[in-house]
Order: structure tokens, then C-alpha cells, then sequence
């Protein structure tokens, strides 16, 4: 009786909310710099909405007579939305030297929107 009330009260949590979301990947060569636009999913379709971004580095493997990437010489320039609030654009360079393994920026952006729509 008590697992069926939890159940019943997690689908209901589940159903006040709706989230959406967004990735973008873009790889960044040691000593270069590079930007990704990620749109917001459903963007400025609800005046209700939340919308979120973030961005982190993911390290490659390095190939042949490569180096691996020190995480703490990739910078993260600028992370924001932009163009009306309709995406989530974030900067980044690498700064390894050249002949190390290049490093992946990757943004994610969620919509969350509250239910029902208005």
C-alpha cells in the first residue's frame, strides 16, 4: 500500500514538469580556440520556462606520438545565451602545445518546462 502511494506520488512529481534536452560537441586542436551554439529545445516557445546550460572538457585519447591534454590548460572563455535567450553559446580554448592530444568542449542546454503549458 505504501510503494503503490510513493509510486503514485513520484509519477505526479514526474508530470508537473516536462525537460527537454540539447548536446553539442565540438573538438579543439591544442592551441586553438573554438565556439559551440547549442539551441535551448522548445526556446522562447513558453513563457513559463527554464532554461540552462553548461559546458565541460572531455579528454581524447591521445594518438600516436601524441601527449594527453592537461585538463587545466583548457579555458573556458565565455559560457552565455544568446540571440534572444533562443541558444546557449560557449567559447573555449586549448591551451597545450601542439603535438598533444586535442580536447572535446561539450555544451548541454535543458528546457524545463512547467505542465500544463501556458
Amino acid at each position: 500500500m505504501i510503494v503503490v502511494a510513493l509510486a503514485a506520488s513520484a509519477t505526479a512529481l514526474a508530470a508537473d514538469s516536462l525537460s527537454k534536452r540539447e548536446v553539442g560537441r565540438v573538438q579543439i586542436a591544442a592551441g586553438q580556440t573554438r565556439s559551440v551554439a547549442v539551441p535551448y529545445p522548445d526556446a522562447l516557445e513558453y513563457g513559463n520556462a527554464r532554461y540552462s546550460g553548461s559546458a565541460r572538457i572531455a579528454l581524447l585519447a591521445p594518438g600516436p606520438g601524441e601527449h594527453a591534454a592537461v585538463p587545466a590548460k583548457v579555458t573556458i572563455l565565455s559560457a552565455q545565451p544568446v540571440l534572444g535567450g533562443s541558444e546557449y553559446r560557449v567559447r573555449a580554448h586549448n591551451g597545450n602545445v601542439p603535438g598533444t592530444a586535442p580536447v572535446v568542449l561539450v555544451v548541454a542546454t535543458t528546457t524545463v518546462e512547467p505542465l500544463p503549458h501556458s
